[in-house]
C-alpha cells in the first residue's frame, strides 16, 4: 500500500460540497466512510446556546417549529451543505453553526407521498408509525437509484445524496451526537440578531470567538451526571469522576446505582436517565452493561471493597 494512500486512511478529510460551484454531474458519489461540512441556522438565541453549553444528540425527538416536520421526521437535526440556505433558517436569530459529520451520522429527511421538502403553512399528513415511514425511505431510495447522475445512483444511500445534491434546501437529517468543541465555527449576523433586520454581514467567529462577544459564559457543567452527547461511557471512570468531583463514598456510589440508576435501565426509561443527563449513546452502553451482567457484577465488585 502506498504511503499516500495509509496517511488518507489515517486522516478523516472533510469534503467540502459548493453549491455555488456544484455542477451536474461533476460531484463524487457519497459515501458513508467520508466527512462532510454542514450548518445548521437557529430561530432563537436561546437554541444556540443550550447547545453551545450541552451540545445536541441527533437520536433525541427534536423540537420541531412545524408540526408536519415532526410528524414525519421527528429525530435528527436539520442541516445543509448550503452555507446561504442555513443563513436564510438563521435569519430569526442571526446564528448559525458549521460543523463537520460523517456522512453515516447523516439521513434523509422522509415526508408522505415522498415529496422533498414542504414549505412553512404548508399542510401534509404524517406517518402512523416508524414502519410506515421507513416504507417511504426505501421507496425515495428506489427512485434515486434510477437517476441519471453517477453522484446520486452510485452513492451508498441514492436517497441521501438525492437530498444533498438535488434537493432546493440540500439538506440531510444530523442524527449523529454533538459535543459543544466539535463546532467548528459560528456564523454571527450582528444587524440581525441585535436590530432584527436584514442586509448585515455574517462573520464566522470561533465558538471561543462568539461566546466572547456576546457575554456568554457557559462552560461550566454543574450537573451530577456530567457527559457531553458524544462522550464515551466507561463505567469504572463514570465512578472514579464521582468521587473525585462530587466526594461520593463508595457507600453513596452503591446506592446511586442501584436504587437509582438500574430501575431506569431494566424499565428502558431513556427519559428519565436523560433528565438524569446522560444522552443516548451513554443509555445503550447502559442497557449493553446490564444486558451482559456487567452492571450488576459492578455493583457487586464495589459492595466487596466495603
Amino acid at each position: 500500500m502506498k504511503f499516500r494512500n495509509i496517511v488518507k486512511g489515517l486522516i478523516s478529510e472533510v469534503r467540502y460540497i459548493n453549491p455555488d460551484v456544484m455542477k451536474m454531474g461533476n460531484e463524487d458519489p457519497l459515501l458513508d466512510s467520508e466527512v462532510i461540512r454542514v450548518y445548521h441556522g437557529f430561530y432563537s438565541e436561546d437554541d444556540i446556546k443550550k447547545v453551545l453549553e450541552k451540545g445536541l444528540s441527533g437520536q433525541v425527538r427534536a423540537k420541531r417549529i412545524y408540526s408536519y416536520e415532526s410528524g414525519n421526521n421527528p429525530k435528527g437535526l436539520f442541516v445543509t451543505i448550503d452555507l446561504k440556505k442555513a443563513q436564510e433558517f438563521g435569519s430569526g436569530s442571526g446564528m448559525l453553526i458549521e460543523f463537520s459529520s460523517r456522512v453515516s451520522d447523516l439521513e434523509a429527511p422522509v415526508w408522505v407521498d415522498g415529496r422533498s421538502y414542504f414549505v412553512q403553512g404548508e399542510y401534509t399528513k404524517s406517518f402512523k408509525d416508524m414502519e410506515e415511514r421507513e416504507q417511504q425511505r426505501l421507496i425515495n431510495r428506489q427512485s434515486a437509484v434510477k437517476s441519471a447522475y453517477d453522484y446520486i445512483s452510485k452513492s451508498d444511500r441514492p436517497e441521501l445524496a438525492e437530498s444533498i445534491f438535488d434537493n432546493p434546501e440540500k439538506q440531510a437529517l444530523y442524527i449523529g451526537n454533538l459535543n459543544p468543541n466539535m463546532i467548528k465555527a459560528i456564523w454571527y449576523n450582528e444587524k440581525l440578531h441585535k436590530d432584527r433586520r436584514y442586509g448585515g454581514e455574517w462573520e464566522r467567529l470561533s465558538r471561543k470567538d462568539f461566546m466572547k462577544r456576546l457575554g456568554i459564559n457557559i462552560d461550566k457543567r454543574d450537573r451530577l451526571i456530567n457527559y457531553y452527547p458524544n462522550d464515551e461511557f466507561i463505567l469504572d471512570e463514570f465512578v472514579n469522576d464521582l468521587m473525585k468531583r462530587e466526594r461520593y463514598s463508595i457507600k453513596n456510589i452503591i446506592k446511586l446505582l442501584e436504587r437509582n440508576i438500574l430501575p431506569e435501565i431494566i424499565d428502558k426509561d431513556d427519559y428519565t436517565l436523560m433528565e438524569w443527563g446522560f444522552y443516548p449513546k451513554q443509555i445503550n452502553k447502559l442497557y449493553e452493561l446490564y444486558n451482559n451482567g456487567e452492571f450488576e457484577k459492578y455493583i457487586n465488585k464495589l459492595k466487596g471493597d466495603l
